[in-house]
C-alpha cells in the first residue's frame, strides 16, 4: 500500500498486487447527502484523508466531510493488509444536526480498467460474465450501459454473498466482499417497493457497488444500501421479471450528533483465467470469509412426513390420477380452484410425486400406507401413459374435465395452439419414471409399459436434434410443431439419454447424450465453458439461472459415468461451482418489529441454503435439495470436501421452513413448505404462500438420492 498526496495536501492511497489488478483512491471518504427536502437530490462529497499513517500492519486514515450546513461527517478508516486481501474497518461519526441523511461509500479504482464490455463480472445470482443472456433491466444488463457513465448499486440481501468482482483483460482480478455482514433494517424499509427518499438509524444494510466513469472504474460498498441507478420492483407474472425502473431508491442514515455507522469491507486481489476461475476463486473465498454452516433438521421425520403431504394432495377423478398442482400451504388456506391441473415435470412433477410414494412404501411394503401409496403412484403413472408423447401435444391435464393443461399456463384456461410446452417438463418426469422404472426392476417388477413410453418420447426427440446436437426449447401445444428453436436448454436431454442407454444399451441413446453435452459446454452464445448457464426455468426467458447450472451439473455427471473421461468431471465442476453461487452463504436477519405472525420466513431462522431463482428479480427457494447427492458425488470423485460442505447445508438448511410436529413454522403442518420467499423487498415474505409438488419432490429426491448412492454417508450428513 502507497500513499498519494493530493494537490490539496489530503492523502489517498494506492496498491498494488504482484501479478493481479491494481487500485486507488484519491479521495477515500465519500458520502451521499440528502437535505431532506423531498424534491431535493442528493449530493455526492468527497475528499482525502487529513491523515493517513501505518503502525504495525495497519494503516489508519482520518479526516472529515461537510455533510450539510450543520452537520460533518467524521471518518476513521483501518486498512489491514492480508496476503491477497485489503480490508477496511470504517467509522463514520456524526457531528451536529441536520435534516436528511447520509450514505456512506468505500471504494477502489481499478487501475487499467477497461470499459465495462470488456471485462468479465460476477455477482452471484446477478451477473455472470458480461451482458449475454441477461434479461433487459437487470441489474448489469446491457440495455441501459453508456461508455462512461454506468452504476450498478445492489442492495447485499439480494444477494447469497455480498459480493461483487471483476476480471481485465490480461486476467488480473479485483473482488468486494462485505465480510462481515449486518443487514438490519425495519419493517417499514423492507417490506415496501416505495422509492422514495427513507432515513433511518436502524438500516445497517449496506450496497455492493460498481461505477464506469469516463476518469475509470470503481467497485465498492455503501452503507445503508441505496440501489440505483436501477431499483427492482415487484415480480411481475410470467417472463416479466421485476419491475424494474431507472430510478435510484435511497436510504440514508440520519445527520444526527453521535450517530455512528461502523462496517467491514474487504477487497481481494487476484488473478483469474477466464469467467469460470472468477468465479469460482471469488466464491471460494467468500465462503471461506463468511463461514456458512449446518442449520441440522430432523431429516428422517421429514421424509415421511413430506410423503404425507403428497399423498394428502392426491385426487383421482374417474380413470385420472394425481397429486394436484397448487394448494395453500398456510394453516388457514386460500382461494382453492374448483378444479386441479396434473402436469409434467419443473413446478408440477407429476410422476416425481409417484417414483417418490414408491420410494417410501418401498421401505416397509406390507404396511397398509405403503399399499396406498403403491396404488396412487400406479394410477398417476397410468394417467399419463395415455397421453401422446411423440409429439407432445400437452404437459397435462385437468383432474374433473380431462382437458389438456401446460404448466405455465393459467389453471383453468383453455389450452391453445398458441401456447407453448417445454423439453425440460418431459425430461424432467421422464427421468424420474426411469429411477422408478430401475427400482422396480431390481425389486423383480416389469414394468415395460413405463419404459416403452419414455423411449416413444426419445425416439421421436431424436427427430427434433438440431445441428451440432442441439434440442429445441419447446413446442406448440396441441400440434407439436415447433415453438422456439432455442438450444439453450439443450443439456436437459442429456442425463434422459444417459439413463435410457444404461438401461437398454441402445448406442443412437448415448451417441445423442454425449453430442448434447458437448453442445452445451462449446455452443457459441450461451457455452457454460464461459460460465453461462442460462435457460434452466421455462417461466423465465432465456436467461441466466440457477437451474441451469444443477442441470447441467446432473448432466455432465451422467457423461462421466458413462464414458470414463475425466473431460466430463471436470465440466461438472464448473457446473456446481457456477450453480453454489445462487445458495445464501449468510444470514439476512428479519425485522426485528414485524409481526412475527405475518411472516413467512420466521424471525431467527438461517438463511443459509436457500437460494436465488434466476437474473432479474430476487425471490429465492429451496430448489437446490434435490443436489445432494450430485455435490456428494462430485467430492467422492475429486477430493474435494467443499462439496460435501455443500450438500450437508442443501440436505439440512433448505428445510429450515417445512413444518415439524412441533413447529408448524407458520404452515399447514408437518411436511408442508410453500414454494419461496423474499430476503430483499419485501423481506420475509414471497409473492404468494402456496405450496406446489416440486417443493416436496426437491426435498425427497435429494433425501432418496443420496441414500442410492451411499446410504452410509446419507447416515452422516443426515445425523451432522
Amino acid at each position: 500500500m502507497h500513499v498519494l498526496t493530493n494537490a490539496d495536501g489530503s492523502f489517498g492511497l494506492s496498491v498494488t498486487a504482484p501479478g493481479g489488478a491494481s487500485a486507488a483512491q484519491t479521495a477515500p471518504l465519500r458520502a451521499t447527502v440528502w437535505p431532506g427536502q423531498a424534491d431535493a437530490e442528493p449530493v455526492t462529497v468527497s475528499g482525502g484523508y487529513e491523515s493517513l499513517r501505518g503502525t504495525g500492519g495497519e494503516w489508519l486514515g482520518t479526516g472529515r466531510l461537510e455533510a450539510t450546513s450543520g452537520a460533518e461527517l467524521e471518518f476513521a478508516d483501518r486498512w489491514t493488509l492480508e496476503e491477497e486481501t485489503m480490508r477496511l474497518r470504517r467509522e463514520v461519526r456524526v457531528h451536529g444536526d441536520a435534516s436528511g441523511g447520509f450514505t456512506s461509500v468505500a471504494a477502489l479504482r481499478v487501475v487499467d480498467a477497461r470499459p465495462w464490455p470488456q471485462m468479465e463480472w460476477f455477482a452471484p445470482g446477478m451477473i455472470y460474465g458480461n451482458f449475454d443472456h441477461m434479461r433487459d433491466n437487470s441489474f448489469g444488463a446491457g440495455n441501459y450501459y453508456e461508455p462512461g457513465n454506468y452504476t450498478v448499486w445492489i442492495r447485499e440481501d439480494r444477494m447469497p454473498a455480498p459480493l461483487l468482482a471483476t476480471r481485465l483483460p490480461n486476467g488480473a482480478t479485483l473482488a468486494v466482499l462485505n465480510s462481515s455482514p449486518d443487514s438490519r433494517t425495519t419493517a417499514a424499509e423492507s417490506q415496501s417497493f416505495s422509492r422514495e427518499p427513507m432515513v433511518g438509524a436502524e438500516f445497517r444494510f449496506g450496497a455492493i457497488l460498481a461505477e464506469e466513469r469516463p476518469d475509470g472504474t470503481t467497485l465498492g460498498y455503501a452503507v445503508p444500501g441505496s440501489e440505483g441507478t436501477l431499483s427492482y420492483g415487484l415480480k411481475g407474472g410470467g417472463e416479466t421479471g421485476a419491475t424494474a425502473e431507472q430510478q435510484w431508491r435511497h436510504r440514508f442514515n440520519p445527520l444526527t450528533d453521535g450517530f455512528t455507522q461502523r462496517y467491514e469491507v474487504t477487497f481481494r486481489f487476484d488473478r483469474a483465467a477466464g469467467t469460470n476461475e472468477l468465479i469460482t476463486r471469488s466464491w471460494r473465498w467468500a465462503w471461506s470469509v463468511l463461514d456458512p454452516r449446518p442449520n441440522p433438521q430432523d431429516i428422517h421425520t421429514m421424509r415421511t412426513t413430506m410423503v404425507d403431504v403428497l399423498a394428502e394432495n392426491f385426487i383421482q377423478v374417474n380413470d385420472r390420477a394425481g397429486v394436484r398442482f397448487v394448494t395453500p400451504a398456510r394453516p388457514l388456506g386460500g382461494r382453492e380452484h374448483p378444479d386441479s391441473k396434473v402436469v409434467l415435470g419443473f413446478t408440477g412433477y407429476a410422476l416425481g410425486c409417484a417414483e417418490m410414494m414408491l420410494v417410501e412404501a418401498a421401505r416397509d411394503p406390507e404396511s397398509q400406507r405403503s399399499q396406498v401409496l403403491v396404488r396412487n403412484a400406479e394410477r398417476a403413472i397410468d394417467s399419463f401413459l395415455r397421453r401422446p408423447v411423440a409429439p407432445p401435444l400437452d404437459e397435462g391435464f385437468m383432474l374433473g374435465s380431462g382437458e389438456p393443461v401446460a404448466s405455465t399456463w393459467p389453471t383453468g384456461r383453455m389450452l391453445t395452439s398458441e401456447q407453448s410446452i417445454y423439453l425440460r417438463s418431459f425430461t424432467d418426469d421422464m427421468k424420474s419414471l426411469l429411477r422408478a422404472y430401475e427400482r422396480e426392476q431390481a425389486a423383480g417388477r416389469e414394468r415395460t409399459a413405463w419404459l416403452d413410453w419414455v423411449r416413444t418420447f426419445a425416439d421421436w426427440l431424436l427427430t427434433q436434434e438440431q445441428p451440432g446436437g442441439g434440442f429445441p426449447r419447446s413446442w406448440h401445444a396441441l400440434t407439436g410443431e415447433l415453438f422456439s428453436a432455442s438450444t439453450t436448454g439443450t443439456y436437459n436431454a442429456v442425463p434422459l439419454y444417459a439413463q435410457l442407454y444404461r438401461i437398454t444399451g441402445h448406442e443412437p441413446y448415448r451417441s445423442a447424450a454425449v453430442r448434447a453435452g458437448e453442445f452445451a459446454w462449446a455452443s457459441d452464445d450461451h457455452a457454460h465453458s464461459h460460465g453461462r448457464f442460462t435457460g434452466g426455468t421455462i417461466d423465465n426467458p432465456d436467461v441466466v439461472d440457477k437451474e441451469a447450472a444443477t442441470i447441467a451439473l446432473e448432466a455432465y455427471l451422467a457423461l462421466h459415468t458413462l464414458t470414463g473421461d475425466e473431460v466430463w468431471l471436470d465440466r461438472a465442476r464448473i457446473a456446481a461451482d457456477v450453480a453454489e453461487t445462487w445458495m445464501y452463504i449468510w444470514n439476512v436477519p428479519m425485522p426485528e418489529d414485524a409481526d412475527a405472525e405475518d411472516l413467512d420466513w420466521k424471525h431467527g431462522a438461517p438463511t443459509v441454503g436457500i437460494q436465488l431463482i434466476a437474473t432479474g428479480h430476487s425471490l429465492n427457494d429451496a430448489y437446490m435439495a434435490w443436489d445432494v447427492e450430485s455435490y456428494a458425488r462430485l467430492a467422492g470423485a475429486t477430493g474435494d470436501s467443499h462439496y460435501l460442505d455443500v450438500a450437508r447445508i442443501l440436505l439440512h438448511n433448505t428445510k429450515a421452513m417445512v413444518g415439524t410436529p412441533e413447529d408448524h413454522r407458520g404452515t399447514r403442518g408437518p411436511g408442508w413448505q410453500q414454494e419461496h420467499y423474499s430476503f430483499t423487498l419485501p423481506r420475509g415474505f414471497g409473492r404468494h404462500r402456496e405450496w406446489l409438488p416440486w417443493v416436496t419432490v426437491s426435498h425427497l429426491r435429494g433425501i432418496n438420492d443420496l441414500i442410492d448412492y451411499d446410504a452410509e454417508l446419507y447416515d452422516e450428513l443426515a445425523t451432522g
